[in-house]
């Protein structure tokens, strides 16, 4: 039972990470002018611009624009309110939130010395892992031992499910077709790689990249944390193509960058 489960998170991950990509930046949908408005051309071009729209603001921020037109990061004042426990998250601090949001927004109010702030160490607050705070039991030695061949078998079977969707794009089934024939199904731990790799596209995989899929396994996988720290060998936060293959059990000589040729063809097709 918890094989499927993960398997349906892991393939649930793969479909949400792929729709984020396609998704992009979300447009302005305001408009602040009238279409009835008299003013002169460059008026009508100033009330237009947002200038929010090239304003970055940190997590827990919101841009609003003051009284001079000009854009300014602030805490965000209102988070949507979550019945729903499933939106709780878990903070490195080890304390439940109601949502993303909130958690970011009281990290917020302590970088910028607010009187909401509930304890000054809240401003190095990050995400740990999706769900209520609970206590996680320690992975064990036979069960590190064990992590990377049940992690090979998750992905190719997320492959497999991808494939039999449709949703797998054309040079990946070649890479399902190669990982069918090979018992460490060698191609889906390369896939899974080259799935991740993607900000920056630099055959690395850093802890950003790796936040989400952590966040959301770690509840239930309680190995895939101290096994990811195991990977990065040389401790400097981000996993090599080879670390990631070493670390999953790979033949050095069957560590191949495929990457490359993938993601190009893929740019190609957009």
């Amino acid at each position: 039972m918890k094989v499927l489960l993960l398997l349906s998170i892991l393939l649930a991950l793969v479909v949400c990470f792929q729709a984020t990509e396609a998704r992009g930046a979300d447009e302005d949908d305001e408009d602040d002018v009238d279409d009835d408005d008299t003013d002169n051309d460059q008026e009508i071009v100033d009330t237009r611009i947002n200038p929010c729209d090239k304003k970055t603001c940190r997590r827990g921020e919101e841009c609003y624009l003051d009284n001079a037109r000009k854009a300014k990061c602030r805490c965000v004042e209102q988070c949507t309110p979550e019945p729903d426990p499933r939106y709780m998250v878990c903070s490195n601090k080890n304390l439940t939130f109601d949502s993303e949001c909130h958690m970011d927004r009281e990290a917020c109010w302590c970088r910028r010395r607010k009187p909401q702030c509930g304890n000054p160490s809240f401003r190095t607050l990050r995400l740990d892992y999706y769900g209520e705070c609970k206590q996680l039991t320690k992975c064990q030695d036979f069960e590190m031992e064990q992590f990377p061949l049940r992690m090979s078998n998750w992905l190719f079977k997320v492959m497999e499910e991808l494939a039999r969707r449709n949703e797998l794009d054309d040079d990946y089934v070649e890479m399902l077709k190669s990982a069918e024939k090979d018992k460490n199904h060698v191609d889906a731990v390369i896939w899974k790689f080259c799935d991740l790799d993607v900000h920056p596209q630099d055959r690395f995989v850093t802890r950003r990249e790796l936040l989400f899929v952590v966040a959301t396994i770690k509840p239930m996988e309680h190995c895939l944390a101290p096994f990811l720290d195991i990977c990065d060998a040389n401790k400097d936060r981000k996993i090599s193509l080879y670390e990631w293959g070493v670390c999953l059990g790979l033949d050095q000589g069957k560590i191949q960058d495929k990457c490359g040729a993938v993601h190009k063809k893929n740019k190609g097709r957009k």
